[in-house]
């Protein structure tokens, strides 16, 4: 997919594993991030400006229709941002924010990379953001349907003390467990958008509402350097799906290496969902100076956007 000449792009997605009609957010999302550029404002700010495009639809699993915790009641997000200059920040784990990838821009303006918890939470607050409740009628349904699956119509205490067991000593459907939990689960949606300027300079943007099927304080490859995301003088790339695989492999800093080796972005991408075995869910989109890429090994809402 080169370019002959440097010309502005932005590249959106909607979650590994999603359907694709969610692409309709996609195409708002990359189109948001170019009327950002066209006003003049950075990569950067243009692949926020696309994330929180994606944060507002309920249908995603990030922001406004993450997904609820095991006990119901606990949304825990993550969000990162990442630019050609090698600025990186991010928070984990974030409570009660309608944007977490617009909390984690702001943490480029502190000494720090990373805020987790109620620090980041409250760093939101010291920054003017607003108590704001990302549950959706969409978290809420998805939460019925684990909660029916594995309390099998018992009462929370019943449910409660199922899941504390290992089902895995006792397993005895005709499907393999690690299957059916992933549909139980349902994709991961981490959204994301990687935008280059008409200069040429990349950036990076990523947010999650991680998974229900998931302890308390567990933080994904979203805010994690080199795994859900990076971004440099060559580059940028996010990557979406099983979160622990793609820490594994430092998937999202690995794409990068490899279009600064002269590998062209298409195949850099394919690379990347490659090394990831089939059973696993992943998603990749990146920029180069010149050149960008999609790839999948499930289905992936997505959308390309280039300004004329």
């Amino acid at each position: 997919m080169a370019d002959k000449n440097v010309s502005a792009v932005a590249v959106t997605h909607g979650g590994a594993g999603g359907p694709r009609e969610n692409s309709d957010a996609c195409e708002r999302a990359s189109d948001a991030a170019l009327a950002t550029l066209r006003g003049g404002e950075t990569a950067l700010r243009s692949a926020v400006r696309a994330t929180m495009v994606l944060e507002d639809d309920p249908r995603l699993n990030a922001g406004t229709g993450s997904n609820l915790r095991l006990d119901g009641v606990t949304i825990e997000m993550d969000a990162a941002v990442m630019d050609h200059r090698f600025q990186f920040g991010a928070v984990a784990a974030i409570r009660r924010v309608q944007y977490p990838v617009q909390v984690a821009a702001a943490v480029l303006e502190t000494p720090h990379m990373l805020l987790a918890g109620e620090g980041a939470t409250a760093f939101a607050r010291a920054r003017g953001m607003p108590d704001y409740d990302p549950i959706s009628e969409r978290a809420q349904k998805r939460y019925r349907e684990v909660k029916d699956f594995f309390s099998g119509g018992l009462d929370s205490n019943d449910f409660i003390a199922w899941r504390n067991r290992d089902p895995g000593k006792y397993w005895n459907l005709p499907a393999s467990m690690e299957s059916t939990l992933k549909v139980v689960a349902g994709p991961s949606d981490t959204v994301g958008a990687v935008v280059r300027d008409a200069k040429g300079n990349c950036a990076a943007a990523l947010s999650t509402g991680g998974t229900s099927i998931m302890l308390m304080g567990r933080v994904g490859d979203t805010p994690i350097i080199g795994s859900g995301l990076y971004a440099g003088p060559q580059g940028a790339v996010t990557t979406t799906g099983d979160g622990e695989e793609i820490m594994r492999r430092i998937l999202a800093k690995h794409v990068y290496d490899e279009i600064g080796n002269g590998v062209p972005v298409q195949e850099a991408v394919e690379r990347g969902v490659a090394l990831l075995p089939q059973e696993y869910t992943v998603g990749i989109i990146a920029v180069s100076r010149t050149e960008h890429g999609v790839a999948d090994n499930r289905t992936m809402p997505s959308a390309i956007k280039v300004l004329d």
